[in-house]
């Protein structure tokens, strides 16, 4: 058994992608100890469940009493998990999903998790590494979830100062383009609406309203149809219902109150979202020097 235990372990580390120093802290013990159990001893009674849930399996299956099981499909269960969920209890349940696997980012947190309750208001999950950003929303009045991997080369590669993205926050920079937008969202599918019917609703000017649905034709908001009632052509507009304007917005409202509470916080990132290389913006920046170096320095001189 000492022999299986020790050949387990080194082969789930190592399926798992880690060295012998990383399975170390993560289980706050020193990579020597790691080295000692995969050449034949082993470890303390109580550090076995841990080492065992940090490599995702039994420890049953870590002292090969029995076979590992085959890998679950995971994609299959949660797609028959949510099909099986009510309509209305969906949202939550994957919330949950979203936030135990922003809580799998926090390497030393091994026990389960669960989604928090009597939350102060704009509390917010945040993860931030190299590899991906995410944050999701978690109080009841309003949850949502956003996430993005970070490509190789930067999210630069894709975000830019171009004129249709500049003209983009200039048109949503006009307070009634707002309103009009929140007014179009709050319509049924396929409901088309007259300019006129817009300028006196929303007591908006008919000119202003004009220059504001245009721009938003051109981002893709709304769609105009051109119609024909007893010889008179009119344009009529429908709105796209635009997933990506009702984040931004969302968000931004978010941004604006400033994120002050968080109920899980990873932050692991060395290089900011945006790679430039052709700008001088990822020189190391100069670290403190410990105390002991300042001590050394002060008797030299």
């Amino acid at each position: 058994m000492t022999l299986k235990f020790s050949e387990n372990l080194t082969k789930y580390r190592k399926r798992s992608g880690l060295t012998q120093g990383q399975l170390a802290q993560k289980i706050n013990v020193t990579p020597q100890a790691v080295s000692k159990w995969e050449n034949g001893s082993f470890p303390d009674s109580e550090l076995i469940p841990i080492i065992a849930k940090t490599l995702g399996i039994s420890i049953d299956v870590l002292f090969g009493v029995v076979e590992e099981r085959a890998e679950p499909d995971l994609e299959q269960m949660l797609m028959d998990k949510i099909r099986q969920t009510p309509e209305k209890e969906r949202a939550d349940l994957i919330m949950k999903l979203f936030y135990s696997m922003m809580s799998a980012y926090n390497q030393y947190r091994l026990s389960k998790v669960t989604y928090p309750k009597e939350l102060e208001m704009e509390t917010y999950a945040e993860v931030i590494t190299d590899n991906e950003i995410a944050i999701a929303r978690l109080n009841d009045d309003l949850k949502y979830f956003c996430f993005m991997k970070v490509p190789e080369n930067g999210l630069n590669c894709y975000v830019d100062a171009s004129e249709r993205v500049v003209g983009l926050f200039q048109t949503l920079a006009d307070e009634d383009a707002i309103k009009i937008i929140c007014y179009l969202g709050s319509g049924v599918r396929n409901r088309m609406q007259s300019l006129e019917t817009i300028s006196v609703r929303m007591n908006i000017p008919l000119k202003k309203v004009e220059y504001i649905m245009d721009r938003l034709d051109r981002f893709g908001i709304v769609w105009r149809v051109s119609v024909e009632v007893d010889n008179k052509q009119s344009i009529v507009y429908g709105y796209v219902n635009s997933m990506p304007v009702t984040l931004l917005l969302t968000i931004a409202k978010s941004l604006t109150r400033y994120i002050q509470f968080h109920d899980l916080y990873v932050d692991t990132w060395e290089h900011g979202p945006f790679r430039m290389p052709n700008v001088a913006n990822d020189t190391p920046v100069p670290q403190a020097s410990l105390w002991s170096e300042e001590k050394k320095l002060s008797e030299e001189e």
